[in-house]
């Protein structure tokens, strides 16, 4: 489900490429420690962009200090440090690794998620001790879309919008003071989980027509290629404006790069008949580790 938030790395300053890096490393230093293994290892692009635009609508200036990897124990690398907003995004990285876990098992029986799910269970009840409200949200959300798919709902707004109030509810978060700003934050959230879900089932419909697994586009076969282009745009519009309704002080450059380039190019991959765009949509989806 997720992966589809990514930056457009050709086109971002190299200042900007390293300070996003940096969030990068301060989120996953923060499961490590926090969370242990195999926490870290699940890292997501999309959970590094919610720690960047928290961090940039949160007056407090962050701070980052050089760290060295197992990655590449030879270099000494910025990452950002510790503080709430890395917190949060750690714990939501471990939240949505669990569900999806669970999610896997109980759809298909994945031999991957019984191996991982006892291994994450304990950062589970970690994450959701520290966030309670959240751990229910993300369930009650997620009890709703799993109830829609069972029905065979064929509405695909239907689907995406409860996956949309899921992102929502992460996005509301009391670490942003402003109850205005908060609403913003919560529409951003909802739009990108909307757009999330559309270009998975999307992208994923022949794989799912061969598992004979739910997808809202094989129960609707009426919807077609340019109404769904043209509804990723507009959300992908509608994004752009709400995002400019926020207060930032910083890491602009790399939320309007995510938002403006690495979005619009997910959603050209997806409706691309150039399987090499599929190859690297895919790649970049499944193998974010390289950062």
């Amino acid at each position: 489900m997720f992966g589809y938030i990514k930056i457009d790395k050709n086109e971002l300053k190299v200042r900007d490429y390293n300070l996003f890096k940096s969030y990068y490393c301060g989120v996953c230093r923060t499961l490590k420690s926090d969370y242990g293994f195999p926490a870290h290892y699940f890292l997501s692009y999309d959970v590094t962009f919610l720690a960047v635009l928290l961090s940039a609508a949160i007056d407090a200036e962050p701070s980052f200090f050089p760290v060295r990897c197992m990655a590449n124990p030879a270099l000494r690398r910025p990452a950002a440090e510790k503080s709430d907003t890395i917190s949060y995004a750690a714990a939501v990285n471990v939240l949505l690794v669990w569900f999806k876990l669970k999610d896997d098992w109980l759809d298909n029986h994945s031999l991957k998620a019984a191996f991982l799910m006892p291994l994450m269970m304990r950062k589970r009840n970690k994450a959701k001790k520290r966030y309670p409200n959240l751990y229910q949200s993300i369930q009650n959300q997620l009890s709703e879309l799993a109830a829609l798919e069972k029905g065979n709902c064929s509405e695909p707004d239907a689907v995406a919008a409860v996956f949309g109030k899921l992102m929502a509810e992460i996005f509301n978060t009391e670490q942003i003071a402003s109850d205005d700003m908060r609403r913003v934050f919560s529409h951003v959230g909802f739009l990108l989980g909307r757009l999330i879900y559309l270009l998975d089932a999307w992208a994923d419909w022949e794989e799912d027509k061969k598992k004979k697994a739910y997808n809202p586009f094989l129960i609707n076969e009426n919807i077609s290629l340019k109404d769904m282009q043209l509804s990723m745009d507009y959300t992908l519009a509608e994004l752009g404006n709400t995002l400019n309704l926020l207060k930032l002080y910083r890491n602009q450059d790399i939320i309007e790069n995510i938002i403006y380039l690495g979005l619009k190019q997910a959603v050209d991959d997806v409706f691309s008949d150039d399987k090499n765009c599929k190859k690297r949509d895919a790649k970049e989806k499944h193998h974010e580790r390289p950062i």
